[in-house]
């Protein structure tokens, strides 16, 4: 062990750990939910302290020796050099001044031993003194947060647009596949399975274009307003200077605050990405849940969907298999669901010139990208390239029931109809049967009827003729 001290007293810290007392404490002070801070977190907020290393050498701010040692190990740290030395419980009192200064330490360590010193000395460089220079970890855990939520955005949306791509594929696959359609989960008028694939690629279009649009909001940074926003420490320049290494380093356009009080107070930018984040959340669990229902049984359910044989279904059920792939896709909708009311909350808590509460932020909305990432891989991938359409079972559910009878009215008007459909019921025959029966239309013609009534059409005088 060697010894650190701070203002509070003496603390005793591993010989060769990189991170120093503060660390300690906040490790030994917060123990909660086993998981660290996420290490894209810790890379984005490495990034920033070398780019602030670069600002504060522009404005000759900072010694060129150290600031280039400072730079040096903050890159170390962003290549993953140093992971295990980033030790903290992602939930934390402070900020987020624990992860913060968990940074600070590992960087003025690997930087003192890169100018010859002992780690724990910082006789050339200091965590606070050099490292932090001209921040706060009021700016620079929201900010690092920004970068690490946008860089994870780009695989997030790659995945999504592959999974758009995949729906598409299915659509034109069986656009030409009848089914009965369900409103109410009770028999409706027909469509296809490629008009349902399609309206599922839509719908991710729509998502995707709110994960584009809401991720622009999070590119404001509130860096160089130290404390409480005034810039308190930094130098007038440092703000402008500082994004300019940032996106010279990360090219993630990013922009210094219009703000840098009200960026400090207000953490509603990452509400509305984290809406985006659950609104994809919420079209993937409804996509799921209508697979689970549409491939129920197969002797006892719907029956439609063949879902890709992914693993057996039970431990005591010979040959059973369960839609493995859509459950898993709910239990990551719920919990980015509840991440969404967890960023909701925490935004909301923030009082006078702070938010306390940045680090459950990140760590929901970065958990929700990471598990939404991976989740649309896995439903692309395991499920919606391999899904097939049971045809025939589709056809024997569409003809024995009366969905389809509405594309009869425009001929035989809603009341005939409807007495045609409950004669039919009652006497256990499809409606198709009974009007063939009846001699109201040949079977030709009821096709016909039967195939106009995927979409818009126009009446067929021909047929109407023959009425």
């Amino acid at each position: 062990m060697r010894e650190e001290e701070d203002f509070i007293g003496k603390v005793e810290v591993p010989e060769d750990a990189y991170y120093g007392c503060f660390t300690v404490r906040a490790n030994k002070n917060f123990q909660l939910s086993g998981t660290k801070v996420n290490i894209e977190l810790i890379h984005s907020v490495a990034l920033i302290k070398k780019c602030a290393a670069l600002a504060n050498m522009e404005l000759d701010r900072l010694d060129k020796k150290v600031g280039n040692a400072i730079v040096d190990a903050s890159q170390e740290v962003i290549d993953g050099k140093f992971d295990k030395e980033f030790i903290l419980d992602a939930f934390q009192a402070g900020a987020g001044t624990p992860l913060h200064m968990n940074v600070n330490e590992v960087v003025a360590n690997r930087a003192e031993e890169l100018l010859g010193g002992q780690k724990g000395e910082y006789k050339f460089v200091h965590p606070n003194n050099h490292v932090n220079m001209s921040q706060s970890s009021n700016n620079v855990v929201p900010s690092a947060t920004k970068i690490a939520a946008i860089r994870l955005s780009k695989e997030l949306v790659r995945e999504a647009e592959l999974l758009q791509k995949a729906f598409g594929k299915k659509s034109k696959e069986y656009d030409k596949v009848m089914k009965i359609g369900r409103t109410h989960l009770q028999d409706a008028v027909p469509i296809t399975y490629g008009q349902v694939f399609a309206a599922y690629a839509r719908a991710m279009e729509k998502d995707i274009y709110e994960l584009k649009r809401t991720v622009e909001g999070i590119r404001e940074l509130g860096i160089g307003g130290t404390a409480t926003g005034t810039g308190i420490t930094a130098h007038p320049q440092f703000r402008e200077i500082v994004v300019k290494h940032l996106n010279k380093e990360s090219n993630l356009d990013l922009k210094a605050a219009k703000d840098p009080i009200e960026m400090t107070q207000n953490m509603n930018d990452f509400i509305s990405y984290s809406g985006a984040l659950k609104r994809f959340a919420v079209s993937l669990c409804r996509i799921a849940n209508d697979l689970r229902l549409l491939s129920s049984g197969p002797k006892a359910g719907i029956a439609e969907v063949i879902l890709p044989e992914v693993e057996p279904g039970s431990s005591i059920m010979p040959g059973k298999l369960n839609p493995s792939i859509p459950e898993a896709v709910n239990l990551v909708s719920y919990q980015v669901m509840a991440n969404d009311k967890g960023v909701i909350l925490a935004a909301q808590s923030g009082q006078l010139e702070l938010n306390f509460a940045t680090p459950l932020i990140a760590y929901d909305i970065l958990q929700s990208e990471e598990m939404l990432t991976r989740c649309s891989k896995m439903f692309r991938e395991f499920c919606i390239d391999g899904i097939k359409i049971n045809e025939k079972q589709t056809m024997e559910n569409f003809e024995k029931t009366f969905g389809y009878a509405t594309a009869f009215n425009p001929y035989l008007g809603y009341s005939k109809v409807s007495k045609l459909v409950t004669e039919a019921y009652e006497k256990g025959i499809s409606l198709k049967q009974l009007i063939i029966e009846k001699g109201i239309l040949n079977k030709e013609n009821v096709e016909k009827i039967i195939a106009s009534a995927k979409g818009p059409s126009t009446i067929d005088d021909e047929i109407k003729k023959k009425i």
